[in-house]
């Protein structure tokens, strides 16, 4: 399915596009590490798209099941960890006040 701004402001699609392809190219970082990244923030953003698209290219260029599952340890730890860190004081002050511990 075509997105509205494609449709609509395709000058704006152009421009996201090249934008995109500038930045996953190879450069100081290789592409393949650029996608893999780009998966593990994909993840973490929760957009199913994007994972499936970065997979795709990451296992183009040569990505494989061994660097995928070190990539997704990564990110569970920075992505589970936080999500535990983050919320501990509001956690423990609302238990507090509603004396479950």
């Amino acid at each position: 399915m075509e997105s509205l701004i494609s449709q609509e402001k395709p000058e704006l699609w152009r421009a996201y596009s090249g934008f995109a392809a500038e930045a996953l190219k190879d450069g100081a970082l290789p592409a393949k590490f650029k996608e893999l990244v780009a998966i593990a923030l994909s993840i973490a953003g929760h957009c199913e798209p994007c994972i499936r698209v970065h997979l795709r290219r990451a296992l183009e260029l040569g990505a494989t099941a061994e660097e995928l599952a070190e990539l997704l340890g990564v990110t569970v730890l920075l992505v589970g960890g936080p999500a535990d860190v983050w919320t501990r004081e509001a956690i423990w002050a609302e238990l507090k006040k509603a004396k479950e511990v």
